[in-house]
């Protein structure tokens, strides 16, 4: 199969897989993408109404007061940055008190974790926040970072499937006898990690990289993308054409929260790039890189697929790493 030039924009340059597939379409309502997070322990962030939050075990989670408390976070159609924000603002901390895991997809309903420093219980009842549900677990003795993270689970929905049942049962068989033969499902970095509608954060990493901060500021804020809202892509244009910070300021649609931040640094400021990004959260700067990393191994792994290289075996020359009990590195 093809693969479309939107896949290796992000560097995903050949499938594992040669069948047809079956078709059809995702995220057409928002109960079609649902993402819970489990941690190393085993707990599982849940979404079902009457059954939202983790198990009180969760990370050794007590009722014995101390700094962090973990609290389950279920978001409907939230940016996580901008929900842990709003969460924060909610309770008078700063943000840097809001630690999550992982960072989960916007359009879809994600339950997860997070932990809130010097706040208690009681704290978090008094949170209303539309479309945000949190519900304090236990307190717990350290913040919470990636290294708990196991994975996510995924409840996808696959609709307008334009083939009979039996076709598309044949063809999920022969996609999955083909993985299996290729020593398993290669895990290639998906769209949420580059943008879903405009693929550029791994591009604004490698500038990052090099040094080249003018260019990550302005393919950040100045790329326009086909699959945008038409008035952040005229706003891009416009900048891209101009290089007027100030008019961009005025330009720039208010649900480009990020873009507008660092244009009221540069419409001050017009070359301090750096003091412009700096306007942007931690996390999401250093997502910029991890972009980068990101690309890099989507493309490392389409060589191995294209060489035939089997995925569950090492060969001469690989790197490999020993794995914990839960089977992370």
């Amino acid at each position: 199969m093809q693969v479309p030039e939107l896949e290796r924009a992000i560097g995903i340059e050949v499938y594992a897989t040669r069948s047809r597939g079956i078709g059809g379409t995702i995220r057409e309502v928002l109960n079609d993408f649902v993402v819970e997070e489990v941690l190393v322990d085993g707990s599982k962030a849940s979404s079902h109404e009457g059954k939202k939050g983790v198990s009180s075990r969760a990370l050794g989670a007590s009722s014995t007061k101390s700094r962090y408390l973990l609290c389950a976070l279920v978001k409907r159609n939230w940016d996580t940055l901008i929900a842990v924000r709003t969460v924060a603002r909610e309770l008078c901390i700063n943000t840097g008190k809001v630690q999550f895991a992982g960072i989960k997809d916007a359009k879809a309903i994600t339950a997860q974790h997070i932990t809130v420093e010097d706040v208690v219980a009681e704290d978090i009842q008094k949170v209303h926040i539309k479309d945000i549900e949190l519900s304090p677990i236990g307190y717990v003795p350290n913040r919470l970072s990636a290294f708990y993270l196991l994975g996510n689970s995924f409840h996808i929905t696959i609709r307008n499937i334009d083939q009979p049942e039996s076709d598309a049962r044949k063809s999920i068989d022969e996609t999955v006898e083909e993985l299996n033969a290729a020593g398993g499902i290669p895990n290639f970095f998906g769209h949420q990690r580059f943008g879903t509608s405009r693929a550029i954060t791994h591009r604004v990493g490698k500038a990052i990289i090099k040094a080249n901060l003018k260019e990550a500021a302005m393919i950040f804020l100045a790329e326009p993308s086909p699959y945008e809202h038409p008035s952040s892509r005229q706003a891009r244009k416009q900048l891209q054409d101009t290089q007027d910070f100030k008019q961009a300021l005025q330009d720039f649609p208010k649900q480009l929260r990020y873009e507008r931040a660092m244009l009221e640094h540069l419409a001050l400021k017009t070359e301090d790039y750096a003091g412009a990004f700096r306007r942007l959260p931690k996390k999401l700067r250093e997502l910029f890189v991890q972009a980068y990393q990101s690309f890099l191994f989507n493309r490392f792994l389409s060589g191995r697929i294209g060489n035939e290289t089997p995925l569950d075996k090492a060969n001469v020359g690989d790197c490999v790493v020993n794995v914990e009990r839960s089977g992370l590195p």
